[in-house]
Parts: C-alpha cells; structure tokens; sequence
C-alpha cells in the first residue's frame, strides 16, 4: 500500500513540476537556514560538556566591589590553599594564558612565527580534563620546568611528520627560553573555552624572569566531590580568606563559563536569542508556503478523492496517502536542505568568526535535533492537506464545487498575510540595524582616526625606542608620531584607583601613559588647557570630563590633589570627552599621564607608536619603510601595524555579524514570501482562466486585467505592511536601548520597507498576470 502511495506521490511531483519546485525549493531553504541555527546554537550551548565531570567543575572568582565598578581579580595558584580548608573540594589546577608569544626552532631561530594561546598549567592538566594527550606520558608531560606539549597543528607546523617528543622549542613570552617538548596533544575542541596552541608547565612560571615572586593571574578550576557543595564552598572559603566587604568570593560552573561569563555578560548570547526566532519565522514561511499551496492544488485533486471515496476508501486511508506525500516532498526537501546547508554554513561559521569541528555534526545530540526536525516538518507540513484534502465530500467533489469553498480561500489569504508580514517586519528590522551601524561609524567620536598607523612594539625594543621613533619621524610622509602604552581601542585599558571627593569610596578609572605628542596627534580637545606639560612631575594626571563627574570635582580641578591610600596626584589639566570605546556604551572617566619621550618610558611593557601619515602618501610603500626600520631594531619580533579607524571600526564586529547574516534572512524571507505569491498567483489565475479569456474577448485590455488580478492580492500586502509595522517598531526600539548612543527607528523604514513589498509582490502577480492575458481565449474557452 506505501509503495502505491509514493508512485502515485512520484507521479504528481512529475507532473505539477512549477509547483512541485516551489514547494521543495522553498521548503529546503526554510529547512537549510533551521538546520544552521540548530548546529550553531547546540554548539555554543554544549561548551565545555565533553569534560567526564563537567557538571563538578567550577572557575573561581575574587570579585571586587569598587562604586560602580565590579572587577574580577583570579590567580593562578589560589587552589592549593582551598584544597587544604575544603575538605568538600576533590582535585584543583590553575590555568594561566599567555596571548601572544613568539616560537622558534633552535634549528633555524632566524624563522619566528607570533603565536597566541600559549597557557601553563599543572602537572594534572590531562586527568583533570578530558583533553586527549596523542602521544607522551599523561602523569610526567607537564612535572619539569620548562617542558611543554603541542597541539597537533603546532606539532605539524614545527616538525611536519617527525614526531617532536624529546625535541627543543623556542618560546619567547617577554624573555626567551629554550622547552623540551613532553607531547603532542590533540586540537582543543572548538567548543571549549580553554584554548591553547601550547601548554606549558606551570613550574616554568616560577623560572620566567617577567613574573619572579609576583602574584600570577590566571583562573583556578575546583573540581568538586558533588555540584551541589558550590554554594557551601564558596561561603566557606568566603569566611576563611575575604574579610572586606567589598571582596566576594564566587564559583561558576565551567559550562556556563562561554555563554554567562563572569557578571552574566556571555559571549554570544545576544545570537542565541535573535537567530532562533528567525530562523522560526523563515521555516515557518516556508512551512505556509507548502501548507497553501498543497491545499491550493485540492481543485486539481478533488474528483480523484470524490472517486475513491465512492469506490469506498476511508477517510483515513486517503488522510494517510496524502499524509504520504507529503513526507515524500518532505524528504526531499530535507535532502536538498542538507545540500545547502553544506555550502552556506562556511559563510556563515565566517561571518560569526566561529570554528565548529566537522565531527560535531554527528554528535548524538545534534544528529537528535535534526531526527526532531525531519519529523516534526514531516507532521507540521503534512497533517493540514491530509485533513483538508481528506474531507472533501464525493458529491461536491464531483460537481466541481470544491474550489468554490470559501474556507480554503480565507485560509490561503491568512497564509499569504503572515508570510509578508514577516518578511516585512525583517526588511524594516534589517535597515534600522543597518542605520544604527552608519551612526556609529560617523558619529562623532572626539577625537581624529584619519590616516593614523599603530605600529606595536614589545620590551624586547628595550633602549632601541628613541632611534627607532627619530627614524621614523624622518621619513618621507610621516607627518607626526606619537607613543602611548596601549592602542587607545584596547578595552583592556590599565586601572587607576582614585578616591571620590564626597563619598571616600575608591572607584576604578581607565589610566593612559602617553608622550606629549599623543594629544596633539589624535587632535583631542582641551576643556582646560594646561600651561606645559611638565615632563619632570610624575604625579600629574590629566583627567576628562567625565572623570569630574565621577570624583566630584570642582568643574575647574586644575591644581586639586586626587588619589587614594597614600598616592596622590595633581590634575593638570582637563580633556573634553571623547570614546575611547564603542559607541555602545557610555564615555568612562580617564585619566592620563604624560611620561617623558625616552625608552625608559616605554621599553619596560612595550608600547604602540602612533604615525599620522600625511595626504598623498603611498601608504604600502611607507609601511614598507617602517618595517624595515623595526626589522633593524628587533629582529626578534615578527612586524605588526593597524590603522586607527580599522580599530574603531573592529568594535562593532557584534553588530557587523548581526547585520550580514540579518540581511540574508531578510532576503531569504522576502524570496519565500514572493515564492509563496508566485504559485498562488498561478493557481489563482490558472483558475480564472475561463473568466479571463471572457474579458478579453469583450475587449478588455491587458491593463485592466492585471489591474483586477492584483488588487485582491496588493490588499492582503498591505494588510502585512499594517500589522508587521508596529511589531518591527517596538522590537528595534527595544534592541537600540542596549547603546547608549543610538538612533530613533526612522520613519522611512517603515515606507521603504512597505515599497519593497508592494513592488515585488506586483511584480510577482503582473507576470502571471500578462503572461494569462496575452494568452489566445479561444484557448481556453474551447478547453474542458
């Protein structure tokens, strides 16, 4: 019986062949765009879970209550302590990541390459976690000082096929040292935060000369016997080491760690709320536009149901042939779907700069989504045609009367309404996002990003600063240089603690050591100007704007003595506000120091030169010129520059992603909802065929038939652009509240947005339209 059932499916696939590639087409990149979502979302929500016990391991944080500031101080070695006065604590290990570091082969040390995630951790790193060690011994990798283990790319990278166990690599973080390499470990999955290209021992931390005796940040996991002792433990721990009110003590489990961060900020949260619906709304346009038009087509089908009913089939058994057929078209439409989602998800992994291993796709809990996917569209999609098409009654049916049914049409009407109104709500949410990314990139930010190269510079330039920045001024189209200690983007600003002048409490302020030409160079501007900078006074802060607020400050504080616990400095100026961070948040209060323009300044942490490059200059030539000059002065790192604005602009990569992958659902909603008009509108027509054909032959022109076949569907489009405005309205309104410096939702959008639609779905039913009435009526009125 099946078997009929899908040749008789397979037979009305073949010959409906436009609605047949509507239906599978549209309903396959519905399912594509779903398929996506779901491997995107299951990836970001099992960060971490591959761990044996996940569900005991937890990050501890020492969190630090400053005003409004919050801050969260960690340190590497903080276990060992918790382990002896916890008795409910089981293992612990620290984990210190070092970002960027330069690798070379003793072999050959004239080849470096700059290296990121380079991390140094306890002899137990592999029993702790469930990261799987290739070769080398598990308990002895990571016991000596200066042994380390590879990734598996490292391992390529540096000795291609050789196996490196026993061999010798240099690693330089701020001073240089030769490591034995202990194994090779496989690539950190893609959904770990914990990532590391190297893993050192945590013993060589002690031996490194930049750390000594100093206190090492880092984060320290507890692994403890039972989940549910966290809250005990960290009151505990609290009572033991945190006398100041100010200084809580917190665990969080290491599966929340990516998406709820440490003060509930996670990473990609935002997506997981936005990219879900969407893809909801686009696989539910692609669910109507089968539903309608399967139930559209019931004309072509009723007198074969009218006959079977009288020959004496049951309702049931024609519910379950359509029922059949549908999860036909269904399957197929999956299969195409897969298809596509193979070739879109490189783009779309790009866009979100995310890496999901190819392994991940068969992983029991995703390959469970999809089953739940196929399944619930094969029921979705083909339980409403197998119910409507399965009552129609034989004595109707055979008349001919069952396309008169005015259910079927509301139905259809109410289908075409949503999809529109969808697609509407996406084209004016799409601009809006768009608008609010021009606004950032041309407000007005204080301070000049034009043509200013950032060149960063290490402490291995040591004493090498002056001659590098006097050769650099020197050369043909620089305009002026400047130093300071961090690129002025860099969120990761260095802190101040200073006292406020009412309260006493100590607040956090962003802090910048600059020379005395940064100023002038980024064309910042003065609220109160000072007299000279004085090189000779260390203590003297110039603050902004905003830094007044914050301390309570006199509004001309030139010359007040600020600071906290026996540090104190002299304001020696006032800058106007000006972002130093993304226009998304708020300006936060500053403070600068200008040091003397020597390499004693700078050659202790490294610094970032600033080169304002003059108009008409041949910009690859004069990069080419300043590498060469600091090839000369250290050779030892691998040359690096940015450009201001390029900076700025890599603010906004949140929002960027949002809006590229936005665009494409909003052109995949508008291509569904025109696909659904596009079949309707030929069903339609090819239904009144007869009438137009009557029309025609008593002179009606080719106008004013499209004209009358239009309006019945320009109605139910405007009807879309009505009850999708006010919906798209309140949902941008509320996503532009995030900034705090935003737009209004423009009143435009909402007419290009309802142009968009009404242009394409004219277009759309114009071509049905002529294409009937150029047609011969002599045709279709002689035809039965």
């Amino acid at each position: 019986m099946i078997k009929n059932y899908l040749k008789i499916a397979w037979r009305n696939l073949v010959k409906q062949r436009l609605y047949s590639v509507i239906t599978i087409s549209g309903l396959a990149v519905g399912l594509a765009v779903c398929i996506t979502i779901l491997l995107y979302v299951a990836h970001e929500r099992s960060y971490d879970s591959f761990h044996k016990n996940a569900d005991r391991i937890f990050t501890s944080h020492n969190i630090t209550q400053m005003g409004e500031n919050r801050m969260d101080f960690q340190l590497y070695n903080a276990g060992e302590d918790i382990k002896k006065t916890q008795p409910k604590v089981d293992d612990y290990i620290g984990v210190h990541n070092h970002k960027k570091v330069i690798v070379s082969l003793p072999s050959s040390p004239a080849a470096k390459f700059e290296e990121d995630n380079l991390i140094f951790t306890g002899d137990n790193f592999f029993s702790f976690f469930s990261f799987r060690l290739l070769s080398g011994n598990a308990a002895t990798a990571l016991k000596d000082p200066f042994s380390v283990v590879l990734s598996k790319d490292m391992a390529k990278k540096y000795f291609g096929q050789d196996n490196p166990v026993g061999k010798t690599i240099a690693i330089r973080t701020n001073s240089s040292h030769t490591y034995h390499v202990t194994g090779v470990a496989e690539n950190n999955p893609s959904n770990s935060s914990i990532s590391f290209n190297f893993i050192a021992s945590g013993s060589t931390l002690l031996k490194l000369e930049e750390y000594g005796n100093y206190r090492i940040n880092g984060t320290t996991y507890l692994r403890l016997k039972h989940a549910a002792d966290s809250s005990t433990v960290a009151r505990s721990v609290q009572s033991t080491y945190k006398k100041d009110e100010k200084a809580k003590f917190a665990l969080a489990p290491l599966i929340d760690t990516h998406l709820k961060g440490v003060f509930g900020a996670g990473a990609t949260g935002g997506f997981l709320k936005i990219f879900p619906l969407v893809a909801a709304l686009i696989l539910l346009l692609a669910l109507v536009n089968y539903m309608s038009l399967a139930t559209a087509k019931a004309t072509l089908r009723a007198k074969e149901v009218g006959v079977r009913k009288v020959a004496g089939a049951s309702r049931k058994t024609i519910a379950i042939q359509f029922f059949v057929e549908s999860a036909l078209f269904t399957l197929l439409s999956f299969a195409l779907a897969y298809v596509l989602f193979y070739l879109f998800k490189p783009w779309f992994l790009n866009v979100l700069q995310l890496k999901i291993d190819d392994s991940f796709l068969f992983n029991p809990k995703v390959l469970t989504l999809l089953l739940i996917l196929l399944v619930g569209t094969i029921i979705t999609a083909g339980s409403y045609p197998a119910l409507v098409l399965s009552a129609f009654k034989p004595a109707s049916t055979l008349k001919g009367k069952t396309g008169k049914s005015n259910g079927g049409v509301v139905v259809r009407k109410v289908f075409t309404t949503l999809q529109f109104t969808i697609a509407v709500a996406l084209i004016i949410c799409g601009i809006t996002i768009d608008r609010q990314l021009y606004f950032f990139r041309h407000a007005d930010t204080g301070l000049n990003r034009e043509n200013v190269l950032i060149v960063p510079g290490r402490a291995s330039f040591g004493e090498n600063y002056r001659a590098f920045n006097q050769d650099v001024k020197a050369l043909v189209g620089n305009d002026m240089v400047a130093t300071s200690q961090r690129n002025v983007y860099d969120p990761g600003f260095n802190m101040l603690m200073l006292d406020d002048m009412v309260s006493k409490e100590t607040n956090f302020v962003n802090y910048m050591e600059v020379d005395s030409q940064f100023m002038r160079l980024l064309n910042l501007k003065w609220k109160h100007k000072p007299a000279t900078f004085n090189k000779a006074d260390n203590n003297e802060l110039f603050i902004n704007e905003e830094a007044i607020n914050k301390l309570h400050l006199d509004p001309n504080p030139v010359g007040t003595v600020i600071g906290t616990k026996g540090m104190s400095y002299t304001v020696g100026g006032v800058l106007k506000n000006f972002n130093s961070l993304s226009l998304a948040t708020n300006i936060q209060p500053m403070a600068v120091a200008v040091k003397p323009d020597t390499a004693s300044s700078w050659n202790a942490f490294g610094f970032n030169l600033y080169i304002k490059i003059k108009p008409h200059t041949n910009i690859p030539t004069f990069i080419n010129s300043i590498k060469k000059l600091y090839d000369k002065y250290d050779a030892e790192t691998p040359f690096n520059y940015s450009f201001l604005d390029d900076d700025f602009n890599a603010q906004y990569k949140t929002e960027d992603r949002l809006a590229s992958i936005f665009s494409l659902f909003t052109c995949i909603a508008i291509i569904l909802a025109t696909l659904g008009l596009f079949g309707l509108a030929a069903f339609t027509i090819e239904q009144r065929v007869k009438e137009i054909g009557i029309r025609k032959v008593l002179g009606a022109s080719i106008t004013s038939i499209n004209t009358l076949l239009s309006i019945d569907f320009l109605k139910l489009v405007v009807l879309s652009v009505i009850i999708a405005s006010p919906i798209a309205w309140w949902a941008m309104h509320n996503w532009l509240q995030k900034f705090a410096y935003r737009i209004a939702v423009p009143w435009w959008v909402f007419i290009m947005a309802a142009a968009i639609a009404v242009i394409t779905s004219l277009l759309t039913v114009s071509y049905n339209a002529v294409r009937a009435a150029l047609a011969n009526p002599v045709k279709s009125l002689r035809s039965e």
